[in-house]
């Protein structure tokens, strides 16, 4: 069972990290799916997979203002944290979001709304505050772009960072995936109707 969507019941405040954060450009990418792949959940990282990805997060990052990442450089130069002077381009944890425009309702008065959808350190650099920095970062922006919720869907592992955050259950979750449609043609109704 999926668990529910949580959202923050009041601004984050940032917090000064272990190490900066800044939002992630598109040299990031290859580590942004390093990052991501070992998040999957019963999806395979298939090759294309892979390459859909790396190739919107290389369009994407930067250039798009719906989506959003912030990241922590490794800063270790590859040593696992032993003092070495990074820029190798290796990141210890990651924040991947979007703004998302709905229609306007009490909840949502610009119709804005963030939703994150990747939050993962890497485990050589798990306990260091990194994971909240990122999202604090990241939460950041969605609010400064509007958004007025931001939803999430909570590992249990993350449950705890993310109640510390602010966030709230808020409802039960179900999604419906359809396989992608071949390319030039249409996706019919789920009834089976016209498209």
């Amino acid at each position: 069972m999926t668990p529910p969507p949580v959202h923050p019941a009041h601004p984050v405040r940032p917090v000064r990290p272990v190490r900066p954060v800044r939002p992630a450009v598109p040299e990031d990418a290859e580590e942004l799916l390093r990052l991501r792949v070992d998040v999957l959940t019963g999806q395979a990282a298939t090759d294309a997979w892979r390459a859909t990805f790396l190739a919107d997060m290389q369009a994407r990052l930067g250039t798009d203002p719906h989506l959003l990442a912030y990241v922590a450089d490794a800063g270790d130069g590859g040593d696992g944290g032993n003092g070495g002077d990074g820029g190798d381009g290796t990141l210890a944890a990651c924040a991947i979001g979007v703004v998302y425009q709905g229609y306007n309702g009490p909840s949502y008065p610009d119709g804005r709304w963030g939703r994150i959808h990747t939050v993962v350190t890497d485990p050589r650099h798990r306990r260091q505050g990194l994971a909240e920095a990122v999202t604090r970062a990241l939460v950041g922006a969605l609010q400064e772009r509007g958004c007025s919720s931001v939803e999430l869907i909570a590992t249990p592992e993350g449950l705890p960072l993310y109640r510390k955050l602010g966030f709230d259950p808020a409802a039960h979750y179900l999604t419906l995936r359809h396989p992608p449609a071949a390319p030039g043609t249409a996706r019919t109704a789920a009834a089976g109707g016209a498209a």
